[in-house]
């Protein structure tokens, strides 16, 4: 199931051109703090696999029924990992990528303590059925959520020397401003009955676009654009396709949240769709070609393989656009997108960016002992210049993937009694990989701490 080992950095036409390359890198590169926000995100990478392990046993009456635990599960996962992860690492990327300061501690521990207790009063107030706090809680995170667009916004606006222009700044601009659209609409789900024209249903299908494909997706891969060629040690392919690819999302996600909200899903939200799968194509063919060129291992395997699973959704929204039967009730294939969206593409990046964040902890105390002379990696950058960790090989990342497309057939066929044979198996695969992923992470974390303390030093 493992891969352990770490690659080598790979040469290029010269070792000289090597050298250069790493001293580039050391050059753009500052260093990057782990704050409790990856901490806390890797905690809830292992809560969000007891709710799924929970949520499997639920399935087949081994467990008393639950009913908030899918509601947990998801946004145990987005809000809980993937968000927490953002907001420890998007201010550091942005400030490192514009040559600015980073927000100070006090107003990142600030941030910290608001995000989790806006996520514990929103989850209380929608698991027992309290409206108030669930506001409360919501507004909160939204208010944070307009913090971390300030904060990138503010460091565009302070940058010189035409910095601000790169694509990749543009993904994190965009990123918490539609996650400010997507959370105001959450307010209309639950604690408000907002009369749309698209209904409660598009509400929430705007909702999920908006988080999703919007806030995760477009800083996921903003970053991805930067740290995936280092994470195979490589130049990204072309530039030109990522500036290219940048228009096509910013013009496609709008449209992506405001059709479902409009009722006009076969005008706008298709508008927006083809704008966004046509930038996400140009997007995934860049990274694939960066990944052909460089130094595999199980981490970028992992990453790569999953970007696949993002349009698993768009897939199946032309039929339902535009009233192709396909024989399979909406409701079954949504439930199977979202899986394909937050097993399929979310939790495999966000369980490597939790690993790369602990190695990144464990490669900093390396390169300090080494400051004097060593040769360590002094570039401090999320992903190491060489040696990238690696928990995981190609047949579990090819296990996970059919244990992922196993389990949305599943979900599309409930009501077929093979269905279970396909759902039941490959939901435990996911289980094994996720729990096993996780333990890893959190060992590597502990042994890290351990190595640092005085008793060690």
């Amino acid at each position: 199931m493992t891969d352990t080992s770490t690659r080598e950095p790979r040469r290029s036409a010269s070792d000289g051109r090597f050298a250069g390359r790493l001293t580039r890198r050391s050059d753009d590169d500052s260093s990057l703090s782990v704050t409790p926000f990856h901490v806390t995100g890797i905690g809830f990478l292992a809560a969000g696999f007891v709710l799924a392990l929970y949520q499997g046993l639920q399935a087949f009456d081994l467990v008393p029924q639950v009913g908030w635990v899918t509601w947990t599960h998801i946004h145990f996962v987005t809000i809980g990992a993937f968000t927490q992860l953002l907001f420890g690492t998007l201010p550091q990327l942005t400030a490192r990528k514009l040559d600015r300061p980073a927000p100070s501690s006090r107003a990142s521990g600030a941030a910290f303590v608001g995000l989790n207790g806006g996520l514990l009063l929103a989850w209380y107030g929608r698991a027992f059925g309290e409206p108030l706090w669930f506001d409360i809680g919501l507004a909160t995170i939204w208010l944070l959520a307009l913090w971390l667009f300030a904060v990138v916004l503010g460091m565009a606006l302070r940058s010189d020397g035409g910095r601000a222009r790169d694509p990749t700044v543009g993904f994190y601009l965009l990123s918490p401003l539609v996650y400010l659209i997507g959370l105001g609409l959450a307010f209309g789900l639950y604690s408000h009955g907002w009369d749309v024209p698209g209904g409660w249903y598009g509400l929430r299908e705007a909702h999920v676009h908006a988080n999703a494909w919007g806030f995760l997706g477009l800083a996921a891969i903003g970053t991805l654009y930067d740290q995936f060629p280092r994470l195979v040690d490589a130049d990204l392919y072309s530039d030109r396709l990522r500036r290219y690819s940048f228009p096509l999302f910013a013009l496609g996600i709008f449209p992506l949240v405001i059709g479902p909200v409009l009722g006009m899903g076969k005008t706008v939200t298709g508008t927006g769709l083809a704008l966004y799968a046509s930038g996400y194509v140009l997007y995934v063919y860049t990274l694939v070609r960066t990944y052909r060129a460089g130094t595999s291992n199980g981490t970028a395997l992992s990453v790569l393989v999953a970007q696949g699973w993002i349009l698993g959704p768009a897939a199946f929204a032309p039929f339902i656009l535009f009233g192709v039967p396909l024989g399979i009730p909406e409701p079954w294939i949504e439930t199977g997108a979202l899986h394909f969206f937050f097993l399929g593409w979310a939790l495999p990046i966000a369980l490597a960016g939790a690993l790369l964040v602990v190695s990144h902890r464990e490669r900093s105390r390396t390169d300090d002992a080494s400051a004097d002379g060593g040769t360590g990696d002094r570039s401090g950058g999320l992903v190491p210049a060489t040696g990238v960790p690696s928990i995981v090989g190609p047949w579990t990342v090819l296990a996970w993937n059919v244990a992922v497309l196993a389990v949305g057939i599943g979900f599309f066929y409930q009501d077929q009694a093979w269905s279970a044979l396909l759902h039941g198996p490959g939901y435990a695969v996911l289980l094994a990989i996720w729990g096993y992923s996780v333990c890893r992470i959190v060992d590597r974390w502990w042994t890290t701490r351990a190595d640092a303390s005085p008793s060690h030093g």
